[in-house]
Parts: structure tokens; C-alpha cells; sequence
């Protein structure tokens, strides 16, 4: 018989604090006007609406609870949006927190999931807010890590790639990527041992301090690059390479193969709509331009 272990899925959602975006905390509340200026909360939410959000309540496996992470400034006109999408999607709660350290943040939920005198074992993915993990995310990660020993780390390298075909040009194009300890769906496994939320480590180098088992049977991920991102430099220009490759002549091979691992495994959209996500997403100004939550 083997363990049933919870799991918890982690996503920040605009946090103000320390992470990995352009968006780090500073004296002079530059940050935190860049952070929740109007046309970037309203793309961040027009994007975790279209993507992130079904993924989630399209998983197949429901036993999974979700996190979702933001902090105490936002304006309170984007905590009752997100707080309505929240309640969309079962097991999920949102916690507007007054840390500025991920770790902080996310550990009472460690705590809840490490259940009575903190034996159990539990797992724990983690998620950006314009991503989306596939149909059957939950149920593989469950299936991978029953009998896996705390502090092990799960991969799922194979997804699909929605970005700009063009530097200028709001027009989106796809095509199915492998990058090995990607950030999207990347999991942990915890226990008595072992307690970190997986935004506590560098997702490139975690090989290099404890165990990784990689599953790249199975499309995981989609990941989006837009024009609102928040990663680094150097994302950007790894998009260059991305685009020429896209808008050689193979691209039509890439079509299609981005078609098929849709239809295998985000039945919910097509490429159509996914591509259109990029020129949708560049439209939207405000809040006023996203439909009401229902």
C-alpha cells in the first residue's frame, strides 16, 4: 500500500518581495508602482485567466491544493479579482501576505502540509501566473512521486512554447520545447527531513544539492513569453534563437507537433487560441478591458 501524499501546488501572483523578476522591493516604491501598475496587473490577470487558472480546474486528478501568493500592498481592486478567481478552483486559497521573503510566506502552508507533529510526507509543485501545467499534471506527478525519498525533486522537461513571433509584432506562433529542471511544474518532494517551498532554490541548479528524477515522457507545460514577462536578460535573448528556429522552413513541422501535444494533452485549446493569447494579451490596458468574474 502505498503512502497517499498531499500535494500542493505554489504560485506567486505579482508577490512584492524578493524573487527572480525585474520587480525586486526598493526604498523609493519604484518597484512597487512597476509591480502593480494598471496595464501589467491586467495583462498578469488576462493571462492567468486564459491559461493558468483552466489548467488547473482542468486537471483530471482533483486532490490538489493550490497556493496562490501575493502580498498585503496590492491594491485592493486586484485582490477582489484574484480572490474571485481563487474561488473558482477548488482546494485553492489566496494569501495576501506582509513578508517580503518567499519562504516566509509560503510556511504556514509547509506546516499544514507536513500534517501532525510534522511526519508526513507531501509534495509541492510550483507555477508562474501566466503558465499552465497539462490535464493529467497532478495525476502523473502523483503517480512519480509516491515512493519518492523528501528532498527529491521532480522535472517534467517537455512542453509547448506560445511566444512572440517577432520582436515588434503582437502575433503569436508555438512550438514544442525541451528544457531540462525548467521552472513550470517543477516539483519537491518534503517531509520530517526536508521542508522548502520549490520558489526556495534555483530551479537551474538544484541537481547540484539533491536528488532529480526527469519524466520527459509526457507534454507537462505551457509556458508563455510575452511582453509583460518578468524574467531577466538573458530570457530574452534566448527568445531571439527561439523565434528564428519558429519562423524557418520548419516551421510547419512545429505546427504541427504543437497540435498533436495539444490534443493529447490541453484539450481545453487548440493553437489557435493559444497563439492568439500573445495579440489578445498585447490589447488589454486595463481592468476595465477583462470580462467580470462569474
Amino acid at each position: 500500500m502505498f503512502e497517499q501524499r498531499a500535494i500542493y501546488g505554489h504560485i506567486r501572483f505579482s508577490f512584492y518581495g524578493l524573487t527572480d523578476t525585474r520587480t525586486q522591493p526598493d526604498e523609493d516604491g519604484a518597484a512597487l508602482a512597476r509591480l502593480y501598475d494598471e496595464t501589467r496587473m491586467a495583462r498578469r490577470f488576462f493571462l492567468f485567466e486564459n491559461l493558468t487558472l483552466p489548467s488547473l480546474m482542468h486537471q483530471t486528478d482533483k486532490d490538489f491544493r493550490t497556493v496562490i501568493m501575493s502580498s498585503e500592498v496590492m491594491p485592493d481592486r486586484f485582490k477582489e479579482r484574484l480572490s474571485a478567481l481563487a474561488a473558482k478552483l477548488p482546494g485553492a486559497v489566496v494569501e495576501y501576505s506582509h513578508h517580503q521573503r518567499g519562504d516566509l510566506a509560503f510556511h504556514k502552508y509547509m506546516v499544514e502540509a507536513s500534517g501532525y507533529k510534522g511526519r508526513a510526507n507531501s509534495v509541492h509543485f510550483r507555477l508562474d501566473d501566466d503558465d499552465a501545467v497539462s490535464v493529467n499534471y497532478i495525476a502523473r506527478l502523483r503517480e512519480v512521486t509516491r515512493i519518492l525519498s523528501p528532498s527529491t525533486h521532480v522535472t517534467f522537461p517537455t512542453g509547448v512554447f506560445v511566444f512572440p513571433a517577432s520582436a515588434t509584432e503582437a502575433v503569436g506562433v508555438s512550438m514544442v520545447q525541451q528544457r531540462y529542471l525548467t521552472a513550470i511544474g517543477l516539483a519537491t518532494v518534503n517531509g520530517p527531513s526536508f521542508q522548502k517551498n520549490p520558489f526556495q532554490m534555483q530551479h537551474g541548479n538544484v541537481w547540484t544539492r539533491w536528488p532529480v528524477i526527469s519524466d520527459p515522457g509526457f507534454c507537462s507545460h505551457i509556458r508563455s513569453q510575452h511582453f509583460e514577462n518578468d524574467s531577466g536578460a538573458m530570457q530574452d535573448r534566448i527568445l531571439g534563437a527561439v523565434q528564428r528556429e519558429r519562423n524557418s522552413r520548419r516551421g510547419r513541422r512545429h505546427a504541427s507537433a504543437v497540435d498533436r501535444r495539444l490534443a493529447e494533452t490541453f484539450p481545453w485549446i487548440d493553437r489557435e487560441k493559444l497563439d492568439g493569447l500573445i495579440g489578445r494579451c498585447e490589447a488589454v490596458k486595463s481592468l476595465a478591458d477583462l470580462p467580470p468574474v462569474t
